[in-house]
C-alpha cells in the first residue's frame, strides 16, 4: 500500500531540500501531490504499477525557469518511498519516509 505522507528530501543540482508528498490511490490510479522547495506544489496523476509502484507524466511551470516535462516512477517499501523525477530541467531524485 502506497497510500500516506511523507516527509521528503529531494537530491539534485543545487543541493538537498525538504518537503512532503502525499500519495493516495483509487482503483488503479496514483495520486501524487508534492510540496517543497525548488518543484514548489505540484499534482500529478498516474497509474499504479504492481502493489507497491506508481508512474506519471506530464508538465507544469516554475517560476524563472519555464515550462518542464517529466516522467517519474516511484516504489514504496514499507515506510519508505524513492521516486525518481526525468525533466528537459534535469533529474530529481526523492527519497521519503512515511509520517501518516
Amino acid at each position: 500500500m502506497i497510500d500516506g505522507t511523507y516527509k521528503i528530501e529531494v537530491r539534485n543540482m543545487i543541493g538537498p531540500k525538504g518537503g512532503k508528498a502525499t500519495l493516495q490511490t483509487d482503483g488503479d490510479k496514483a495520486i501524487i501531490d508534492i510540496d517543497m522547495p525548488v518543484l514548489g506544489k505540484q499534482h500529478a496523476e498516474g497509474q499504479l504499477e504492481g502493489e507497491n509502484g506508481f508512474s506519471a507524466q506530464g508538465s507544469f511551470g516554475l517560476f524563472l525557469i519555464g515550462k518542464v516535462r517529466y516522467k517519474l516512477r516511484g516504489e514504496v517499501k514499507g515506510d519508505t518511498m524513492h521516486t525518481l523525477i526525468k525533466s528537459n530541467r534535469g533529474f530529481f531524485d526523492i527519497a521519503g519516509k512515511r509520517v501518516s
